[in-house]
């Protein structure tokens, strides 16, 4: 399944090995992540220990500092055989079909080892099953709370999300797969949530003819696209590894468009509307493609008629859904305020908020966290707003594809919790289609971010949680090495071209 470049001069030896060595790099990162992170501390309570897989000579208990050194390391090796391979993608002269199959090969082999071991750096999953759980019993979850089981799948939830009351903000249609997976496994625990990590793997699959589609149609080779977009180390340590349903989402969100710029534009929506059921920010998708839908030249209003016909059906499936799965359509919005209650991500107006009214304290003026975290938490949003709003301005020339996923990422990096699952549709969007030098900018974002997140004993979290300052100056550097990367590619690029000016020359 080898693929060498092809350019004027023979390649070396060597140049052909590391050419062939990526796919192997990243297969043993995952695989060091998988064996060496920690089993959610309570994934057993009452059950005997699930099967995970192991290597005899590297403890999996949560062991520190080993465990955040192998994350790192194997993040690193991950995010690196990334890179290379879409690199050695874009280069090569073989067929199509040829790149795509080793794309495609490569992502099921940084899949394997992820999938095989626990669930990775989230409990997300087993509130997917409670909640599941909690429907086939006639709860909704986004107004009950979860004590309403008193046993069995609760006891596996992080104390967090079992509260007295509602709060869980997932929609119907996220309820109902979940719900589906309780019910088609016999409420049986263990293979609930194997059931639910295979849909998660099964959606990311799905998303490649979609990614292909949409890449195909703006100019795109389709096995970047695809590389981008399910080969990522988001994709593959969250989407997948940690069995999170924005895997769902993306497949939903990315069938929708591409199906809508095939000429059936309804269908799309309805698609959309499904990606909304799940988690809402996806309606954004509906706001750009309804405006480009009329064509060029539309009036306004007519423009806003479209999107306007949009959200109604989008508003009918949701609340059709919500009366099958038997969920509550007004409390899973307002079950959605909880979300920002967490100040422990890297979310840059919150840890601005902690900060900022830290330095008041430390001059002995009067300040409340809470009140600056607020403050500073409604700005970041006001500033994503604005950003959404002017990409209307382009998105004619852009694409509603580039666009939905401009909006997605500047939500989720400026709103109040960050994690980096949240920005996994965000990114196969964007590299489905024509972002110039700035596909460098979103390469090294999603490649960093993927750090973001890594196991400390037997609970994982936000790296430096902690220590606000230094988690602020990290999200920095992480931005302006995103920023800068164009820069670097540009300089890179004028190297190599002054070396082989050189070699010509002579």
């Amino acid at each position: 399944m080898a693929i060498d470049y092809v350019a004027d001069a023979p390649i070396s030896p060597r140049r052909r090995t590391m050419a062939g060595a990526y796919p192997a790099i990243g297969f043993a990162g995952a695989l060091l992540i998988a064996v060496t992170a920690p089993t959610w501390r309570l994934a057993f309570i009452g059950t005997r220990e699930p099967w995970r897989l192991t290597l005899p000579f590297l403890p999996f208990d949560g062991t520190r500092p080993f465990t955040a050194i192998a994350f790192v390391t194997g993040a690193i090796a991950l995010g690196v055989a990334w890179l290379g391979l879409i690199a050695r993608v874009q280069r090569s002269k073989a067929p199509q079909r040829d790149r795509m199959r080793v794309v495609i090969g490569t992502a099921l082999l940084w899949f394997l080892p992820v999938m095989l071991g626990p669930p990775l750096l989230s409990s997300d999953i087993y509130s997917y099953a409670a909640e599941g759980d909690m429907v086939t019993k006639g709860h909704d979850p986004t107004t009950e709370g979860m004590f309403r089981l008193h046993y069995g799948y609760i006891s596996h939830v992080d104390p967090v999300w079992r509260v007295p009351y509602g709060g869980n903000p997932y929609g119907p249609v996220q309820m109902g797969i979940a719900a589906g997976a309780v019910h088609a496994t016999g409420h049986t625990w263990e293979l609930t949530i194997w059931l639910l990590r295979f849909i998660s793997l099964g959606a990311v699959l799905l998303s490649v003819w979609a990614i292909t589609d949409i890449a195909r149609r703006h100019g795109v080779s389709p096995p970047v696209a695809v590389a981008i977009g399910i080969a990522n180390p988001i994709a593959v340590l969250h989407l997948v590894g940690g069995g999170h349903n924005d895997a769902i989402l993306m497949a939903l969100l990315c069938t929708g468009f591409a199906v809508a710029q095939r000429g059936r534009f309804w269908l799309g929506v309805v698609l959309i509307a499904l990606a909304t059921a799940v988690k809402l920010p996806a309606a954004a998708a509906l706001v750009y493609l309804g405006w480009c839908q009329p064509g060029v030249g539309a009036a306004v209003k007519d423009r806003l008629k479209v999107i306007g016909k949009a959200f109604a059906v989008t508003a009918g499936v949701i609340v059709t859904a919500c009366a099958v799965v038997g969920v509550g359509l007004s409390g899973w919005i307002l079950a959605m305020r909880n979300t920002g209650t967490t100040t422990g991500t890297l979310s840059l107006p919150t840890r601005l908020g902690f900060v900022v009214s830290g330095m008041l304290h430390e001059v002995g003026l009067p300040s409340s966290d809470q009140i600056w975290i607020a403050v500073l938490r409604f700005a970041g949003l006001a500033v994503a707003a604005y950003i959404c709003l002017r990409l209307l301005g382009v998105v004619e020339r852009i694409g509603p594809v580039a666009a939905t996923g401009a909006c997605l990422l500047a939500v989720m990096l400026l709103g109040p919790v960050v994690w980096p699952w949240y920005l996994a549709p965000a990114f196969a969007l964007l590299g489905a289609t024509q972002l110039g030098r700035w596909r460098a900018s979103v390469l090294v974002l999603c490649a960093l971010l993927a750090l973001e997140v890594f196991p400390v004993g037997v609970k994982s979290k936000p790296v430096l949680e902690g220590n606000h300052f230094i988690s602020l100056v990290l999200i920095v550097v992480i931005g302006a090495v995103s920023f800068a990367a164009p820069l670097i590619v540009d300089r890179w690029h004028a190297l190599a071209d002054e070396d082989s000016g050189s070699v010509v020359g002579s």
